[in-house]
């Protein structure tokens, strides 16, 4: 059975809406990098008003609140 792909927020509009973390959960990199996807959400600092996602820095986020 394939895995279901998660969704990300596309009514994002920043421009590096590509480096945030739902999008790139979306395209699997979470799998492909593990090591980069675990350095991103350890020790997260912020967590997404849209999604609940937890990150190190903000930047991978679409609407980041400090924890």
């Amino acid at each position: 059975m394939a895995e279901k792909k998660m969704k990300h927020n596309a009514d994002c509009t920043s421009q590096g809406h590509p480096d945030h973390l739902c999008h790139l959960m979306y395209e699997g990199f979470h799998f492909s990098h593990p090591q980069e996807y675990k350095a991103m959400v350890q020790d997260a600092q912020f967590r997404c008003q849209n999604c609940g996602r937890t990150a190190k820095k903000g930047e991978h986020l679409c609407a980041p609140i400090a924890l």
